[in-house]
């Protein structure tokens, strides 16, 4: 599938990935396994959801969007943990190729 094929489909909206990385999405799994080690995200996450369920007056309030909000936290550590993963086999065989010996 081409990437134009992608943006105009229903499945986005909208896309934060360029051209590039819409042809070769492990280029932007990279770049954020890259810019932040898991253990920062995993401890961002934890105080974003911690404060904003401390928060008085908020949409959280409501036990329902509460459930959401932890079922999103969730599924976010989930998909962290397989980003992770992910780019970790995708840079295996690029740094066995690099110390083959020809």
């Amino acid at each position: 599938m081409e990437s134009t094929e992608i943006i105009s489909s229903s499945f986005f909206h909208f896309t934060h990935l360029n051209e590039q990385e819409l042809k070769h999405p492990e280029l932007a799994i990279n770049k954020f396994c890259e810019l932040f080690p898991l253990a920062e995200v995993r401890q961002t996450l934890g105080l974003w959801l911690n404060e904003t369920l401390a928060a008085q007056d908020t949409y959280y309030d409501n036990a329902e969007n509460r459930s959401n909000l932890m079922l999103v936290y969730n599924q976010l550590l989930y998909l962290l943990d397989a980003n992770y993963l992910l780019n970790k086999q995708l840079q295996e065989p690029a740094i066995s190729q690099e110390f083959t010996i020809s």
